[in-house]
């Protein structure tokens, strides 16, 4: 699986303030706008949900008045579809053939942890920590110390 995936799709049903959302990105800059509380942030919250695990899905996470909520996540090469009930979340991962990944959130993690890091994790970080993270993200091995001498 290539390390540059993009969402080709996003599907979101009853998920926090959102009732319904299908946003299909044309291009490299999605821009997603609208009033306070008009559920912004929730489509955000249902991408990181959608892919990051139990750990990242917010105690209530099923729109007011709703018994279920859905969320699918097209990245072209793999389609990940959450389910939320009341008694909890399902998640099925499968590649464009329809085969299904037997540990979805084991590959989700992998693959998460090869594409991101956490904004607020690096802001918090020292120069020298923050240097270091920015070597290892973009895979330099090059000794810059030795380069300077």
């Amino acid at each position: 699986m290539r390390n540059n995936l993009r969402i080709v799709n996003l599907i979101a049903e009853n998920f926090k303030r959102i009732r319904l959302v299908e946003i299909t990105p044309t291009g490299d800059i999605v821009t997603i706008a609208g009033r306070n509380s008009q559920g912004k942030s929730s489509i955000m919250d249902a991408i990181w949900a959608a892919l990051g695990g139990a750990d990242h899905i917010q105690a209530v996470p099923i729109h007011t008045g709703e018994n279920t909520a859905r969320i699918r996540l097209d990245l072209g090469e793999i389609i990940v579809e959450r389910r939320f009930t009341e008694k909890g979340t399902t998640l099925n991962v499968e590649n464009t053939d329809g085969a299904r990944f037997p540990s979805p959130q084991k590959m989700l993690d992998q693959l998460i942890g090869a594409l991101s890091f956490d904004p607020l994790k690096f802001c918090r970080m020292t120069p020298r920590e923050q240097y270091d993270e920015q070597k290892t993200i973009a895979k330099v091995t090059v000794d810059f110390a030795h380069l300077t001498a």
